[in-house]
């Protein structure tokens, strides 16, 4: 990316501030991110994102030195406006760092637009520290998603539209891929269909109005986008009082409706493959226990 006019680099920083504080669904994401990766005051991390620009701009408020991977030249033009620290694409399968060089991995809604997120993983467990922290952000596959999928579909945001390898993680997923190399202490369910539902109708409007997607400015970004972005800003200050009462009310529905994202934060142990137990018919344990009674040695 060529240099950088400053007033420019500026203007875009400003507006998209802007974008972010009336963004209810991007402000939540990035809370509960924040609350699982905690200080990182003199510590090495690396960020594998999508491309949310002013979520990488603030994670390094926490302190520390970080550096950024993501998955393409527009993405990584896009968070270059945000930060100074290296951004790379990630060409793959292999991350291009030494052994045990991060302190912290935080991989931002980016695992499911990984094709072999189970080798990937065991990348992320290779440059970290012995007692380092994988924190994950990813979207939570449901059985019973309330129409979010279909809708997402219709406005062109679904996950094949997106470019991404996978819909998103059940919790059974999740553990097949962590549980070789991680330990996970907490995982936090957010954002139900209260705000998914609206805000999915926001986002494909945002990107209706600035023709891209709204939050990752190009490198020819200039007045028209600024035009894109007062239009925009203004039609967002009128939702946003309506956005922030749902993410209230949702707030204290969690223990009833799912959340349609997952944030969880994992310790790293040693590399050791976990194999399930298999009996000599064939089944799992799990199986097992499922289709026999207590105390019987026989299925019914």
């Amino acid at each position: 990316m060529k240099e950088m006019d400053a007033n420019l680099r500026n203007e875009v920083v400003r507006w998209q501030e802007k974008l972010f504080q009336r963004s209810v669904r991007r402000q939540v994401r990035f809370h509960k991110l924040k609350e699982q990766i905690g200080v990182t005051s003199g510590q090495t991390c690396l960020e594998i994102t999508v491309g949310d620009g002013m979520i990488s701009a603030r994670l390094r408020e926490g302190g520390g030195q970080w550096k950024t991977l993501t998955f393409s030249e527009e993405a990584k033009t896009s968070i270059q406006w945000f930060v100074n620290d290296p951004v790379d694409v990630f060409e793959g399968p292999t991350i291009q760092e030494a052994d045990g060089t991060f302190d912290l991995v935080v991989i931002v809604d980016a695992l499911e637009r990984v094709r072999d997120d189970y080798a990937f993983i065991k990348e992320c467990h290779r440059v970290l520290k012995l007692n380092g922290r994988l924190v994950i952000t990813a979207t939570r596959k449901l059985l019973f998603c309330m129409g979010i999928c279909p809708l997402r579909s219709m406005l062109g945001l679904s996950w094949k539209a997106r470019g991404l390898e996978r819909p998103g993680y059940t919790g059974t997923e999740f553990f097949e891929v962590l549980k070789d190399g991680f330990d996970v202490p907490e995982t936090v369910f957010y954002s139900t269909w209260l705000v998914e539902i609206p805000g999915l109708f926001c986002e494909a409007l945002a990107n209706k109005l600035t023709h891209g997607i709204y939050n990752m400015p190009r490198e020819n970004t200039g007045t028209e986008e600024f035009y894109h972005y007062t239009r925009l800003n203004s039609l967002a200050t009128m939702i946003y009082p309506l956005m922030s009462g749902l993410s209230f009310l949702e707030e204290r529905l969690l223990f009833i409706i799912p959340g349609h994202n997952v944030v969880c934060k994992t310790k790293r142990r040693v590399w050791r493959v976990r194999k399930q137990p298999i009996l000599t018919d064939g089944r799992s344990i799990a199986e097992a226990t499922i289709n026999t009674k207590i105390g019987t040695a026989a299925p019914f």
